[in-house]
């Protein structure tokens, strides 16, 4: 604080104070957690016997001797590349559908919303029960089609399409936060483009994206962090089978917790998450000057 006037100090104080809270809640929540956790990531810790230190004997499992940690990313990555482009563009789309001036619009809207505010167990739960094979309601309206029954939760491709379709189902918080972005773009734009006879589709690509990149670029990081936390869905569809086809990295991770009781090794696991999701949000950060517009650009 040396150099600052009384009144610099006296504002930022109060500014700490105002934002203390938050600085409180980080340290607590997440840089506390966070250190704790590379530090029994050093040891043998379980629920079984004493913790002892063993140095990095548990990453060097991880990188050496266990294939399922390789096989587990492959299957969140591949997740990841899917549902996180189609949940942008379903989103975007929906966004713009819903962004019309039209009788009931808001109807529509709740509509859409309404998924998010299903429990997800419940909801997955549901989803189980219409994707069975032999019993499920989607198959059956198949038939009709002259498709044969699909084993949607047999297969790691079939697991992955049934949860990335299950996300973009609940997709209603992306499409909020799109709509609102697209509320905020100037209608003056809109209305210089139509007097000098830019189509619609121009202007999507002209003005609507890229005066909505900031959103999107958020919805990107959102997306990305949400696709390598995924754990639930697939817990309740498939608990990771069969024969580990469906073992997303976060499922992995709980089954060495709180199945194998191997606390150190898990965590050795969660700070391996952390840096490569880490790492996945620099790079965006640093591609994002390539892409994102912000309005005084």
């Amino acid at each position: 604080m040396k150099g600052l006037t009384a009144s610099e100090k006296k504002q930022l104080r109060t500014g700490l104070l105002f934002i203390s809270p938050w600085i409180i809640g980080v340290v607590s929540f997440t840089l506390i957690p966070l250190i704790l956790a590379f530090g029994m990531s050093l040891t043998n810790y379980s629920f079984l016997s004493p913790s002892r230190f063993i140095g990095l004997e548990n990453y060097i499992t991880m990188f050496t001797g266990d294939p399922l940690i390789w096989k587990s990313l492959g299957i969140t990555l591949l997740y990841a590349v899917v549902a996180v482009p189609l949940q942008l563009i379903f989103g975007f789309l929906l966004a713009n559908l819903l962004n019309q001036r039209l009788k009931g619009i808001t109807v529509f809207r709740t509509i859409f919303y309404i998924p998010c505010l299903i429990v997800v167990v419940s909801s997955t739960l549901l989803w189980r029960q219409m994707l069975d094979t032999d019993f499920g309601i989607i198959n059956y309206l198949l038939s009709f089609l002259g498709i044969d029954k699909v084993s949607w939760l047999a297969k790691t491709g079939t697991i992955i399409a049934s949860t990335v379709f299950i996300s973009l189902w609940q997709s209603g918080k992306m499409i909020i936060i799109n709509l609102s972005g697209l509320q905020s773009i100037p209608t003056s734009l809109y209305e210089a483009a139509d007097l000098d006879g830019c189509s619609k589709l121009r202007q999507v690509f002209h003005i609507t994206l890229p005066m909505m990149t900031p959103v999107l670029f958020m919805n990107l990081l959102i997306g990305l962090i949400g696709a390598f936390k995924t754990f639930t869905q697939i817990k309740i569809l498939t608990d990771g089978g069969p024969n580990d086809a469906s073992l997303v990295y976060m499922l992995y991770l709980y089954k060495n917790a709180f199945v194998n009781f191997r606390l150190g090794y898990a965590n050795a696991m969660s700070v391996l998450l952390f840096v490569i999701v880490g790492a996945l949000t620099i790079l965006v950060f640093r591609s994002s000057n390539k892409w994102v517009f912000y309005g005084g650009e």
